[in-house]
């Protein structure tokens, strides 16, 4: 009996599967899942690709290229969270695979952790040298996290490893920019051009663009744009738009009473009003509002141009505005008081501000001024938070628009 019984069992375990061979079954059924997964990729439903790759894990949770297509298809979906889950999964599993903790850099770069990213990027790099994108990615990590000094030693180290090429001389050129090192950053910059042998990089001309406009080299900056336009002109609008100085660009006489800004020295305040039905300014003491417009050439401030502390109306006394009644003034209790700012508004579409000020005529109706020699000057900001040009910041009907610091102000 006891002979028979173990005949059985023996039997039994003979036909029982071993461990590899389940083992080997389930790597197989995971390996399906995942092909099923690849083809739903390449039929662009990647929602559906999601489930098979997870099966094929639930299968086979060892299996390297189901956690990578994984990984990679929640980024296709920016489910960044689960795409760092996946990929944290796979480095914890695999720890001294260079591959993997770049694949975890990628997940935390889309989902903007810069310091988390230029980490692994970093552990990639330590794992595997000869892994010069996870290097590249490691500094422009830094740079992201504001850490160009940082970013700027590994771009050195990438250019050593290879000197011919062009990326890592236009990543060290960008990380020089951010120090304000900006003749380094053309240095390099150039240099990465050059090593494109004559195909284009109009990244490499951007930044190049934004090296110049740093070291306010107008000339230059102007010419990257123009060469840039016909590269990329997304990226040529990009540095025209950040790079532009705001400046006051001309003057005229208000639309509605209007102010003549040419009329020269001693001017009778009355005169400025000889179109006005009431004559208003003939009158003692009487006080008329007038209009002064400027145009700017870009966006500005709403806020900055209609606050009138941004606006001063003073009298030139010197340099290129000239001198007030040409530096001779034969009656000095007759000299009207200097406008009184009382509103600004500003028209967004043709980027016109109308300041719109007072003048007060005084006991005897017999006050003069000087138009030609009032300077307007605006020190606010524009839709960027740029200040406006100290070259062209500033409007008088002598000298046009030029800049009030080069000038002596007084009254």
């Amino acid at each position: 009996m006891s002979s028979s019984t173990d005949s059985g069992t023996s039997l039994f375990l003979a036909i029982l599967p071993t461990i590899e061979t389940v083992q080997a079954q389930k790597a197989a059924l995971s390996n399906y899942q995942m092909q099923n997964g690849v083809r739903m990729l390449q039929k662009s439903r990647p929602e559906e690709a999601i489930k098979f790759f997870k099966n094929a894990l639930a299968l086979d949770s060892s299996s390297y290229d189901a956690y990578k297509n994984l990984g990679n298809t929640q980024l296709q979906l920016t489910k960044n969270d689960d795409a760092i889950a996946t990929f944290k999964k796979l480095v914890a599993m695999k720890p001294f695979d260079s591959d993997a903790a770049t694949l975890l850099g990628n997940a935390y770069a889309q989902a903007k952790q810069w310091v988390n990213a230029a980490e692994s990027y970093k552990k990639a790099a330590r794992l595997d040298p000869s892994n010069t994108t996870a290097l590249y990615s490691n500094g422009q990590s830094l740079l992201l996290s504001n850490k160009p000094k940082e970013a700027a030693e590994i771009f050195q180290k990438l250019i050593r490893l290879n000197s011919n090429d062009p990326n890592g001389y236009y990543a060290l050129g960008q990380a020089y920019n951010k120090m304000e090192n900006y003749d380094a950053a053309i240095t390099n910059l150039k240099k990465s051009i050059e090593l494109k042998r004559g195909t284009d990089f109009p990244q490499a001309e951007s930044e190049l663009g934004y090296a110049y406009a740093g070291k306010d080299d107008e000339f230059n900056l102007k010419r990257q744009i123009t060469k840039l336009g016909k590269m990329d002109s997304s990226l040529a609008t990009d540095l025209e738009n950040f790079t532009v100085k705001p400046k006051m660009t001309s003057a005229n006489a208000g639309s509605y009473n209007t102010f003549i800004p040419t009329l020269g020295p001693n001017t009778p305040l009355e005169i400025l009003t000889l179109t006005d039905p009431n004559h208003t300014l003939a009158q003692p003491n009487a006080t008329k509002s007038f209009t002064m417009d400027f145009q700017f050439n870009t966006d500005m401030d709403v806020a900055s141009v209609q606050n009138i502390t941004n606006w001063q109306i003073s009298k030139a006394n010197g340099g290129k505005a000239g001198y007030y009644n040409f530096g001779f003034t034969p009656y000095p209790e007759r000299e009207a008081s200097l406008p009184m700012i009382q509103s600004v508004s500003y028209n967004v579409t043709s980027q016109l501000a109308t300041v719109t000020f007072s003048l007060k005529q005084n006991a005897t109706a017999d006050a003069v001024i000087d138009p030609s020699h009032l300077i307007f000057k605006f020190s606010g900001t524009d839709a960027n938070g740029k200040t406006v040009d100290p070259t062209a910041n500033a409007y008088n009907g002598f000298a046009g628009v030029f800049g009030a610091s080069s000038v002596s102000l007084y009254g």
